[in-house]
This record gives structure tokens, sequence and C-alpha cells, in this order.
């Protein structure tokens, strides 16, 4: 494996993208987290379908927007395809340096633009993924970016993002009331005018 940068092998894979995207992950799979409940049967599976649709969402959302201008969406549906700048990228939970054959596969919209960014550079074959690396209960231990050739990674880089912050869903706001003015007295008078004579 090559100590080379994303930014070798394309340079609309900079730094600053590649940590800006980890961190829309990074917020999904926050978002998945925080809604996460046993109680009422989530489990491994549940938690995971979320993780991903939240990340999903996360990145959709933030296409094209101010700041985001370079980022952009190919394939919507669960294939989930999205391009940084001109390159085809995914997403998977799992270990960078060992791929399933499912983050490997590559479909023919990704191989099309693959082919249409880099012709017969270096990077032409490669399969450009984010790997979200997770402990034992879900949360994120790390983000790397890699570029996969066949099922070996010609390179692993570690994305310095930030983590997402886990806030509970804030409550809508409610309209007020208008209350009547309340009764004031001293305490204890009720009491001492019912014991006096009248």
């Amino acid at each position: 494996m090559s100590e080379s940068k994303p930014w070798d092998y394309h340079s609309h894979l900079t730094h600053d993208a590649l940590v800006a995207v980890a961190g829309l992950i990074a917020q999904g799979r926050s978002d998945a987290l925080i809604r996460h409940n046993e109680e009422i049967g989530d489990d491994g599976w549940t938690l995971g379908c979320s993780a991903f649709q939240f990340a999903r969402f996360q990145i959709s959302k933030a296409a094209g927007l101010p700041g985001f201008e370079w980022l952009s969406i190919i394939d919507p549906t669960k294939q989930f395809i999205f391009k940084i700048g001109d390159v085809p990228v995914r997403f998977y939970k799992g270990e960078a340096d060992e791929p399933s054959d499912r983050t490997l596969r590559q479909t023919f919209s990704e191989l099309n633009q693959l082919a249409f960014t880099f012709g017969k550079e270096e990077g032409a074959g490669l399969a450009y993924r984010f790997a979200v690396e997770t402990d034992f209960d879900g949360a994120i231990t790390s983000v790397k970016f890699v570029g996969l050739r066949g099922d070996s990674p010609v390179f692993v880089w570690d994305v310095p993002y930030t983590e997402a912050v886990s806030l509970p869903p804030a409550a809508p706001a409610t309209e007020g009331v208008d209350l009547p003015k309340p009764e004031v007295r001293v305490p204890g008078a009720d009491e001492v005018a019912k014991t006096k004579p009248a």
C-alpha cells in the first residue's frame, strides 16, 4: 500500500472536502445512535440501516449548498453514489483494509464516471470509499478514505474529522398561555379567620 494521499490521485479529493463529507457521515451515525432504543426492539441491524439512511440524508441535503458546491449526487437510491468534484464516491461501515464484496462492487454509473474523469490515469481503476469503523455499540472510532483496486487498498487515509455533536432533538416551541392574576394572601390568614368568633 502506498503512502499517497487522495489528492495525489485527483485534485478534487481535497483535504477539506474529505473532512466535510466525513463530518456529514458522522452526523448521520450520531443521529442514529441518539434515536437507537433497544427497549422498543432496535438492534444492530436497525442501527446500521438508520445510520446509513441518516448519513445518506446528510450528504444529499448538503449537496450543492453554499460551501458544498463540489458535492453532488449520482445515484440517490439505496445504492447511493455521490461525487466529490468529478470523482464518484461511496461509503460503508467496516474495516478499511478488509472491504466486503458488496463494498468492492462498482455500478455502471460509477465506472462510467470514473472513465470520464480519469481516462487512462492511475486513479481510473480505483473504487473510492469512506470506511466508517465503529466500536461494539456503533459509535465511530475512525473514518478512513480508501482507494481500492480489486480487493486491495491502494491507499488508506485517516480522515481527521470532527466528531458530530450528540444533542437530543429540540422540542418544538409551543405558544404561551394567558393566566389570570394570582390571588395574593397571607399564609394562614384563612385559618385564623375561621377560628375567630364572628
